[in-house]
């Protein structure tokens, strides 16, 4: 920390944490109690409060030495039950690199030039680690987290903008030291291998993106993500767009092809001087396939047969891997049995084999061979014929079967292996094809349906009975073995009977054919079986991660475990396919299927499911009130879509909280969700998870305040203004009673706008004026630019126009210099009504279709449709009611999906814009246009809102006259 460019003494570690939290809790106050909390670890003396005190008033004299003694405001302040640090964002370097880092994100793609600026002038001003004095306190952990994860976007951002810019050479060196600190950053990885090739450094290009392979699979178990095997496939081709700025710069493409890798060498080791004698495989002529033929179709696997015959031509070792149940043995049997060359192809059955020095007798009577002994005899017979084999269910015994091919492979130089195994057999010149869930919808049905005509001939499944079948196929996780169990039950029970007993699914499904691998018949002994090859920590973790429900990524799951590195057991388990991990996105996602979750969880038992879900609930805790501290700022769209990740464990972590009695981690967590849930449009669900937590709570929770205004705003969206009034002006007696300045604060602007909507203006405009007076002195921005919205729209009401749209310009200019998008263009389509109110229909176009423009892919569905309503008013008055109605028709149709009306949200005005259009349309060409708008996606109105800007690029001129 600094003053007037002179470095501050802050004194010890402690000071410094007092700081760090207060600092990182941007502008919120933070309770006493969490304060003692951070600073100790949880490991605090009695005298606690007390030392907290004085190193509260050493910082006070440290950063403001000038503060009289008892001055009611600076930087420091009581507050409530805690303390609160006022500073603007734009003095935190952390805020202004934040900043600088998302604008030069937002320019990458259009203008390289200005978005290296951004980016350099962001990374300039890291002078050290984040938070160099905390590293090893807890207080920091998860604001470190977040730069140093936002820092290495910056520096690939920073690299991919000189590679667009044709500054391949000075990217090169930071991007070969990028990968160095980041050896899992498959992005910097791409960027490196396409300045090298073009640097005319082909090979180490290719060398590079091998070394990314290398470290996945080492690290976490996974191939590499789509966009390095783009990449590779391209530098292959030696593609044109690589050449020049045009490349596509890292950007991760949609599909998901399968992975590639070098192959094994092909240079056979010399075979032993001497042998006892050589056993004798049958050769072509001789020997036909043992490949078994199926008694039935195979469904759905077209894709997988082709991709993985594809990969055995230019490869000598490909595994196919999955969970228990995926199919891998049909999807193997039926692509060698395709494969036309060579000799064979012969099946290698391992399930029942416990001895791995078998092995190669094992392998040896498969091909035919007589009295095959060891590995080294088995190759001398293989020598260099052409020969495939199967080698099926190695998981069990998967380091020796790794052993043993990487020798015969060494040694035979024509042989191809084609292995299946719920873990990757992990040699050099493997290739793996991870076998993916059925269709639920598709081919998952139709394996239903067909397993079931097998038992019922003459069934012709209605619509809603395909529905039924397609709902379980989902409940299945679309595993071929378990829906065609659960076809078997068909027989016997309706398809009601079976979609309701999959909650004890292991029960139902527990029937398979009589003449199949015992393995195949129930189930849970396929689950089983893969657990059994666990190691207790493994077993364990497993049992721990299935309280996650939709999914988690690697800082989740430390949450949930005693070990310093959750990585290591988490990667066995996604290498043993009990766990998956996503083949995109950053950070990476991982998921347990279903069907193992639900066994997984009957591992733990009572006390510890209690423990390790109190626990889920202390990272919901967590990481939902460091979101929502950010979701007004300029990385709020990251936080966001990191909330929509976790809907489903969050909705999980409040329901165990309120089982269990915990109010405190309920209201918390609600409280901290009310924003996310009035953005993307979760009224009900927000309202019904507030009320429970404050009904439980009680009337003198401290967390009361807050949690009332989270309320207030999501009935207000759902339509409810005199609820939300009540809420309200209960939050504000509930700031006052317990000094919490910024309750206050939140609450008054909103207090002012519903006693407008609820027709008590001259309250309203005294209620605005107090709230113009306490809010600067708050310190948070952003409560600011909402209160000069909203004293822009009840300015509005009184007739002065012109005034009313200079306070929403305001609004927007101080939301802007936060972050606070919401804000700055809820401030724009409100100006978009004043500009109606003026008769400048013109204006008021320009004005609204910035507003959607302005929220194109970002996740607040409600501002967008508010913004879409108010530009066909517009266009409704500007002559245009054709263009307004097929925007209103896509305004119900999407908004009918969320459960959000502009129209009941805003009483006046909603009417006032359907009004524009409806009365210069006859009632049938109204209707028809807009049934057409009911058609339209999000990205199809936000394209006519762009094409109504006739302005110039970045010229805000119009929009502010």
């Amino acid at each position: 920390m600094t003053r007037a460019g002179s470095e501050l003494d802050l004194g010890g570690t402690r000071v410094k944490a007092l700081l760090a939290t207060l600092l990182i809790a941007q502008g919120r106050v933070v309770t006493v109690d969490r304060i003692v909390e951070a600073i100790w670890d949880g490991r605090s003396p009695g005298s606690a409060v007390g030392t907290l005190h004085s190193y509260v008033t050493k910082l006070r004299r440290t950063i403001e030495p000038d503060r009289p003694p008892r001055a009611a405001h600076g930087f420091v302040d009581r507050q409530g039950p805690g303390y609160v640090l006022r500073v603007r964002p734009e003095s935190v370097d952390a805020e202004r690199f934040t900043a600088l880092a998302e604008r030069g994100a937002r320019l990458l793609n259009d203008d390289p030039i200005h978005a290296a600026e951004h980016l350099s002038a962001a990374l300039s001003l890291w002078r050290g680690p984040a938070y160099a004095d905390l590293r090893n306190s807890e207080v920091a952990a998860a604001e470190i987290a977040r730069l140093e994860s936002t820092r290495l976007d910056a520096r690939q951002d920073h690299a991919a903008a000189r590679l667009a810019m044709g500054a391949d050479a000075s990217a090169l060196s930071d991007l070969e030291a990028l990968v160095r600190e980041h050896p899992l950053a498959e992005r910097a990885w791409e960027l490196l291998a396409l300045a090298l090739y073009r640097s005319g450094r082909q090979g180490d290009a290719l060398a590079a993106l091998r070394s990314a392979r290398d470290h996945l699979l080492e690290e976490l178990g996974v191939d590499p993500g789509p966009g390095l095997r783009a990449m590779e496939t391209a530098i292959l081709k030696q593609d044109p767009e690589l050449d020049g700025p045009a490349s596509r710069l890292g950007a991760q493409p949609n599909g998901d092809q399968p992975g590639t890798a070098a192959p094994a060498s092909s240079t056979a080791s010399p075979a032993p001087a001497t042998a006892p004698h050589i056993p004798r495989i049958p050769s072509s002529s001789a020997a036909v396939s043992s490949i078994p033929v199926p008694l039935t179709r195979l469904i759905g696997r077209d894709g997988d047969v082709a991709a993985i015959r594809e990969l055995l031509e230019s490869h000598r070792l490909v595994t196919i891997s999955g969970p228990g149940g995926s199919g891998k043995t049909r999807a193997a049997f039926e692509a060698a049995r395709g494969h036309g060359a060579g000799e064979g192809p012969w099946a290698v059955l391992l399930a029942d084999l416990t001895d791995p020095e078998l092995l190669p007798d094992v392998i040896g009577a498969a091909m035919g061979a007589s009295f095959v002994r060891g590995t080294a005899e088995l190759a001398t017979a293989i020598g260099d014929r052409e020969i495939l084999l199967v080698l099926d269910n190695c998981e069990h015994l998967v380091g020796d079967v790794a052993a043993l091919t990487e020798e015969l492979l060494s040694r035979c130089p024509r042989l191809r292996l084609l292995a299946t195994s719920r873990e990757a057999l992990a040699i050099t010149g493997e290739v793996t094809w991870e076998i993916p869930p059925l269709d639920a919808d598709g081919a998952g049905v139709e394996l239903f349906v067909e397993r079931a005509l097998a038992l019922r001939p003459g069934w012709r499944p209605r619509r809603s009975e395909r529905e039924i079948v397609s709902g379980i196929c989902r409940a299945l996780d679309g595993l071929p073995l378990a829906i065609e169990l659960a076809a078997a039950q068909t027989r016997i029970l309706s398809l009601e009977q079976i979609a309701d007993g999959l909650a004890d699914g292991f029960d139902l499904l527990s029937t398979g054919s009589r003449t199949a691998p015992a393995r195949h018949r129930d189930l849970e002994a396929v689950i089983e079986s893969s657990v059994r090859l666990l190691t207790e920590g493994e077993r364990e973790l497993l049992a721990r991660l299935a309280l996650f429900e939709g999914g988690f990524d690697l800082e989740a799951a430390q949450w949930l475990t005693d070990q310093p590195r959750v990585l290591p057991s988490l990667s066995a388990l996604v290498a043993k396919s009990l766990v998956a991990a996503e083949a995109t996105g950053s950070p990476r996602r991982y998921r347990i299927l279903e069907t193992i979750r639900r066994y997984a969880e009957r591992l733990l038992t009572g006390d510890e499911r209690r423990r390790w879900a109190d626990r889920h609930v202390a990272w919901a805790n967590e990481l939902a009130e460091t979101a929502n501290r950010r979701l007004r700022s300029f990385d709020a769209d990251v936080w966001m879509r990191r909330l929509q990740h976790e809907q489903a464990n969050m909705r999980a972590a409040l329901g165990h909280a309120m089982a269990t009695g915990d109010v405190d981690s309920a209201l918390r967590l609600a409280c901290a969700l009310s924003w996310y849930w009035y953005r993307t449009g979760h009224g009900h669900e927000g309202i019904g998870w507030l009320t429970r937590a404050l009904d439980a709570a009680g009337a003198d929770h401290p967390g009361r305040g807050q949690a009332l205004v989270g309320r207030a705003m999501l009935r207000y969206l759902v339509g409810d203004a005199f609820g939300g009034n009540e809420d309200v002006v209960q939050a504000s007696e509930e700031g006052e009673r317990t000094g919490e300045i910024e309750v206050v604060a939140r609450a008054l602007p909103y207090r002012a706008y519903f006693q407008q909507l609820t027709g008590n203006p001259g309250r309203s405009q005294e209620l605005i004026q107090e709230a113009a007076r306490l809010i600067p002195s708050v310190g948070l921005p952003w409560i600011e630019a909402e209160m000069m919205m909203i004293r822009g729209q009840i300015t509005r009401a009184t007739g002065d126009f012109r005034l009313a749209a200079a306070q929403l310009i305001q609004a927007a200019d101080i939301a802007d210099l936060c972050g606070h998008d919401w804000a700055s263009v809820s401030s724009w389509w409100i100006a978009a009504k004043v500009s109606m109110d003026l008769g400048d229909a013109e204006r008021a176009i320009r004005q609204a279709a910035h507003a959607v423009v302005q929220l194109d892919r970002r996740l607040d569905v409600t501002s967008w449709l508010a913004g879409v309503h108010v530009l066909a008013g517009a266009l409704g008055m500007a002559g245009q009611p054709m263009e307004g109605a097929v925007l209103l028709g896509a305004v119900e149709a999407i908004g009918g999906r969320v459960g959000y009306s502009p129209a009941a949200m805003d009483p006046v005005d909603g009417p006032r814009n359907v009004a524009a259009v409806r009365s210069a349309l006859p009632e049938e060409t109204y209707a028809d246009a807009v049934a057409m708008g009911a058609s339209l996606s999000r990205d199809d109105v936000t394209a006519t809102a762009r094409r109504l800007i006739h302005t110039s690029p970045g010229d805000d001129a119009v929009y502010r006259r």
